[in-house]
């Protein structure tokens, strides 16, 4: 706390300077009134002793001035005003603070960015919560609901992080399930509590449901985001120097991926999906020289059925710059990624759409996204899923919350909650952090889950920061790097402690001495930030002190029994997908269970009675 000397007040000064001036003046006028020796000096001390003896004898009010009273009043004034213009203590004092003012968040502090209703918060810890809905908070605890959670593997992401927050079923979700075992824990809790479930698995290919990004296409401008988002989902290098090669790539994946979108959407002859780019390239080599391919054939009939479309433009760019080996060189980096969807299970996987993303804001939801942990082949699939998604529900809340959806009121609009466990896995995210920037208002935010800064670092270089600047909240549950280490002791902050010095001289004549003083230290060196207990969490708060807490026990949460913990468990989720438009009919028909009947309760059944007209 600053404390500063205050500026002294003109007021008093002036009225002690009047009564001062006046008594001067009264006792100048009774030493007048003294006897005075003969020959004596000014101040005789026979007229002071009968000044003390007779001052009772003078009225208290005399306003007759003399020269003299009034010299000894101006005096008094003046040695009054001298106080006032005095030079004080202009100093600016931070008692205890004066290295630093860090200190530990209290539980009382953390309480007021609850919600009332405790089924509408985040939950980070046992004790350190946050409302997920910014209109039910005060306006000083509105912050964005981005989090981002570093912790090493078996510090608890999922058991005191994701579960706990799933639990709250306050909105719908979007889950990476990296082990594919937290759909079957929590699957039936959330279906049994109105939850539609989606699953997307790029583990093992089958029992998901379908994801086709032209279903999500809805202007050219899609063309380039899909393009891009295959190109740094593939992207194994950042040497600059293959700039041209992948300049030129990517004219031509724009010139496949909008052949598809205006042959097959806008036209409406066929759906289309990613592997047909795969079969486009195997025709787009000439087997003669002076006969047009296959492909060249049908960008000639899209450019007459619509005339100077983008796919057609990209196209003839290609084909005008890129000429013999280069045109060669350019088709086999393409063939190179697109060459992933001729595995039948892909193909299936992303041929046609079930995943209903214009959905997840208007009916409860939640999408659990399967991705493997050590082969990362077809991860670039979940990332172009993303940039869609990064598309799509901000465009779906804008029409919602601008009145222009046609089922959906602004009241209507879910919160969704993106869970992003093992978030560097999926490469990375083009213009990640102007969308994760950008959600806050939309009823969006993003958790995103690392072991290490030193990962985010590598996949996004220096935006690194600028991701962990727009999360509100971190969570720290542990870590071995020595980049977080530093970062979570510079964030904790310093603060000021006092040293105590003892001195002691022995001999004959021995002495000792002690001093205190004031030095600042972090208020968690590194190696305390890693050596938190393995039950113990940090929780950063924009504009609050570090918080250290005991980290959340999933089974105290009022839901803890409706969890699965093994196969055998009666809550363990067992899902069927069939990959195919059974999918489609089983999300909208209502299911009823048929009761079970003995053979004599069928057979005393009452049928209704046959009518003949």
């Amino acid at each position: 706390m600053t404390t500063e000397q205050k500026k002294r007040k003109f007021l008093p000064y002036l009225i002690a300077g009047l009564i001062f001036s006046y008594l001067a003046h009264w006792l100048v006028k009774l030493y007048d009134l003294a006897p005075a020796t003969e020959g004596a000096i000014i101040f005789d001390n026979a007229r002071l002793d009968w000044m003390l003896e007779n001052w009772s004898s003078k009225s208290l009010i005399d306003f007759s001035f003399t020269a003299v009273s009034l010299y000894g009043a101006g005096i008094a004034l003046f040695i009054v005003l001298m106080f006032y213009l005095r030079i004080g203590d202009r100093g600016r004092y931070r008692y205890g603070e004066e290295y630093g003012s860090a200190r530990y968040a209290t539980v009382k502090e953390l309480a007021s960015f609850r919600d009332k209703e405790p089924e509408n918060d985040m939950i980070f810890t046992q004790n350190a919560r946050m409302g997920l809905f910014n209109k039910r908070l005060p306006f000083n605890r509105q912050l964005n609901k981005n989090t981002l959670t570093v912790g090493l593997p078996g510090d608890g992401k999922t058991y005191t992080f994701v579960k706990p927050n799933l639990m709250q079923m306050n909105g719908s979700f979007v889950v990476t399930d990296p082990k594919g075992l937290l759909v079957r824990e929590c699957g039936k809790m959330l279906e049994d509590n109105g939850f539609t479930i989606k699953i997307f698995d790029l583990v093992n290919f089958i029992n998901s449901n379908q994801f086709n990004v032209f279903h999500y296409m809805h202007d050219e401008m899609d063309i380039d985001r899909v393009a891009t988002a295959l190109k740094e989902g593939t992207k194994v290098s950042n040497n600059l120097g293959e700039d041209f090669w992948n300049k030129a790539e990517m004219l031509l994946t724009r010139a496949l991926i909008g052949f598809l979108y205006f042959d097959g959407k806008v036209l409406g002859k066929y759906e289309p999906n990613l592997p047909q780019v795969a079969d486009l390239l195997r025709n787009i080599q000439r087997e003669h020289e002076d006969v047009p391919s296959p492909v060249e054939r049908m960008f000639e009939e899209l450019e007459e059925e619509l005339p100077g479309n983008y796919a057609c433009r990209q196209w003839q760019l290609f084909i005008d710059n890129a000429k013999g080996r280069t045109a060669t060189s350019v088709r086999i980096m393409a063939t190179t990624v697109f060459a992933a969807f001729d595995h039948d299970v892909v193909r299936n996987l992303i041929s046609r759409d079930s995943m209903e993303m214009e959905k997840w804001q208007t009916e409860k939801t939640a999408v659990f996204i399967a991705i493997p942990e050590t082969d990362k082949s077809f991860n670039f699939i979940a990332t172009v899923m993303f940039t869609m998604m990064f598309r799509e529900l901000p465009k779906t809340a804008d029409k919602i919350l601008q009145g222009l959806h046609p089922t959906c009121q602004p009241e209507d609009l879910l919160h969704i909650r993106l869970i992003l466990d093992e978030f560097v896995n999926f490469g990375r995210f083009p213009f990640f952090t102007e969308v994760q920037s950008s959600v806050r208002s939309r009823e969006i935010s993003i958790d995103i889950i690392i072991q290490a800064i030193s990962q985010l670092k590598t996949v996004y270089k220096d935006q690194w920061e600028t991701i962990f600047n727009n999360c509100a909240t971190l969570l720290f549950l542990g870590t071995n790097d020595g980049d977080t280490m530093k970062y979570f002791s510079m964030r904790s902050g310093k603060q000021t402690i006092n040293v105590k010095s003892q001195s002691i001289t022995r001999g004959a004549q021995g002495s000792s001495s002690q001093s205190i003083q004031t030095i600042q230290r972090d208020l968690l060196t590194p190696d305390e930030v890693a050596r938190i207990g393995v039950d113990e969490a940090l929780v950063f708060i924009s504009k609050q002190h570090v918080f250290k807490d005991k980290k959340t026990d999933v089974q105290q949460h009022p839901r803890a029994k409706e969890l699965a913990n093994s196969p055998s468990d009666k809550n363990w989720y067992r899902y069927i997908r069939s990959m195919s438009d059974m999918d489609d009919w089983d999300a909208n028909v209502k299911h009823t269970f048929v009761p079970e009947k003995t053979e004599r309760e069928v057979l005393e059944t009452e049928l209704p009675l046959e009518v003949e007209f």
